[in-house]
Parts: structure tokens; sequence; C-alpha cells
């Protein structure tokens, strides 16, 4: 059976959205319309998203591509893109339209210039890379990326602590430091230590979230108490930031008190004295004031760091991308 395609504004199709992802990954990544809303209001990336119509109105399937616009650290934009959604309806599986989704997405992104795409891992995403549960459905769309020629390109995990009975390692303090939330001043020298410390997506990321009137206290930050010069930084969130992060995407399965962390990055110079468990731990504490019983860090490979204050692997994920062209 095929099902013409059409090109649609996702914002104007956010519950439809939510309820075709829902019947496909709803039991492990459960999404709903703050979340969608939230990523495809603050992207500046140009998206374009195409779906197919149910006989009976309801979507059969859609896919969500996204050119890169922003730039590199050096200037030059990527030549990339990214699928951001794919989902077919169960109904409609094993009938063409994922391949026809992916060719006509793939198609748009090589019109723009892009040579390579993505699976997931894109500026307010909802996945890093493709999900392994061991389920069927996951069996499925791992086969059916390989067919279309996605390579893998690495492993990353989601883990998740229990704030209420962690027990972490004895950590300690940094000499003439102290980590405190942000008090919303001084934007202007926050971002400054992210650009010269982290050029690219972390000091990008976090322009937009200060733009976009993000909870100050969400932010927290190590500084020299002798000269008053940021030496490090963590993000924090719970149930009720305004700026969902990653380690709250999945709040509808972690419980009444969901919290999130991550990222953690140290000044160049200071790296390699103990800022960065020393910012964790203070980050997991302060969630635990809030009252945040689980806990998640995304999109991470330091499981031996991560493992020191009792976190453990929730969710896996496999990065993968494409040749565009080469099919």
């Amino acid at each position: 059976m095929n099902l013409p395609l059409s090109t649609v504004r996702p914002e104007d199709h956010i519950q439809p959205l939510v309820h075709l992802w829902n019947a496909c990954a709803g039991d492990e990544f459960p999404l709903d319309a703050r979340l969608l809303s939230q990523q495809l209001a603050l992207d500046t990336d140009e998206r374009r998203c195409f779906t197919a119509l149910a006989d009976d109105g309801t979507l059969a399937g859609a896919i969500l591509a996204k050119r890169a616009g922003r730039p590199n650290p050096d200037g030059t934009i990527p030549s990339l893109g990214y699928v951001s959604i794919l989902a077919v309806a169960p109904s409609h599986r094993r009938q063409g339209l994922g391949t026809a989704l992916l060719r006509e997405a793939s198609a748009w992104l090589a019109s723009l210039g892009a040579t390579r795409v993505r699976l997931g891992a894109d500026h307010y995403h909802l996945l890093p890379g493709l999900p392994v549960t061991g389920s069927a459905g996951s069996d499925s769309l791992a086969a059916f990326c390989r067919r279309h020629g996605f390579a893998d390109e690495g492993t990353e995990y989601d883990v998740i602590a229990d704030l209420e009975t962690y027990v972490p390692e004895q950590v300690v303090p940094v000499a003439e430091t102290v980590v405190l939330p942000w008090n919303g001043s001084q934007p202007e020298r926050v971002l400054a230590f992210m650009r010269s410390n982290f050029p690219g997506r972390w000091s990008q990321d976090m322009e937009e979230a200060i733009a976009a009137g993000m909870r100050h206290t969400d932010l927290l930050l190590a500084t020299d108490t002798r000269s008053g010069a940021i030496t490090g930084f963590a993000r924090i969130y719970d149930r009720d930031s305004t700026v969902l992060g990653p380690g709250v995407y999945w709040r509808g399965i972690m419980g009444d008190n969901p919290g999130g962390l991550g990222p953690i990055g140290i000044d160049r110079a200071r790296r390699g004295a103990g800022l960065g468990l020393y910012l964790l731990r203070a980050g997991m504490d302060e969630l635990h004031r809030r009252g945040v019983r689980t806990m998640v860090i995304d999109w991470t490979d330091l499981l031996d760091f991560y493992g020191k204050m009792g976190c453990r692997v929730w969710k896996q994920y496999r990065t993968a991308s494409m040749q565009l062209g080469g099919e």
C-alpha cells in the first residue's frame, strides 16, 4: 500500500506526532507535548517534516529531518543533517513507508548541501542515537537502518542513580573552590567562560538556554575563591525546570521526583585535580535538597566516572550515520 507523503509544520501537529511516537516507543521513551513543543521552539536549525496519513486520518508515519546550521568552533558550517524522528505506526510497517520517508528526507538534506546524516544527536534531540532496548521494535529499527546504509560509530549511555540510597565515595573538596547555584547575574561572564573552554555545542546550548529563560539555579558554578574566576560548571534539572534538560526527558517513567544532571565541564587549566567529581557530588547533593529521588545523566560513555557516585547504566544507544547518496 502506497500512502502519499505530505510536508507539514511539526509545531502544528504536536499531538499527532506525540501519539505516533508513543505508539512506537512510548514504553521506553514516553514523549509528551511539553517536551516536543520545547524542542521545536528552541531549535534554530532548518527542518522539514514529512508525514503520511492513514485512511482514518491518523499519522501512519513521520520523519523529522534537520540541516545543521550552527557553526563549528572554526566558524564553518558542517555539511551534516539529522534524522530527529523516524516513526511508522505498527500497523503500517513492512510496506515501504519507512523507506519512502527516509528517501524524501535524504533528498531534502542533500538539496541543502548535507553530505552525511546522523540518527538523532541533533541540537534539541530526543535521542542521541539508535536506542538499544532488546525489544523487537528496537531490533527491527536497527536492521532497517543498516539496510539503508547507516553505519555504527559507537555506544553511548544514559545512567541513573537513586538519590535516596546512593552511597558515594568520599569526595575531597578542591582547595580555594566553592560550588554554588548561579545567581543569575553577569550572564556574559558565564558565556565567556563557556566560549573560552567549550566552543561549539556546549557554549551554544548555554547561550540558547539563557536566552530562553532557563532557571538560573539550574546552573552550578565552581568559582576560585581567590580570583573569583569561574573554573567549572554543571547543569541540573528537575520537574519544575523552565527548560527541560535531557536527564528529565523521560520523566514519565522516572517516578514522582525526577531529576537530571549534565553536562559537567572544567576550565582547561584546572583539569585533573578532582574538580569534576567535586561538581558531580555538588550537583547530586543539590538535587537531593530539591527532593529529587531518581536522577539521570544522559548521553555519556564515562561509566567509571559516574559509577563512583552510584550511577548505573539505564539506557543504551548506538550512534550511527549514513553518507548521503550511498544507499
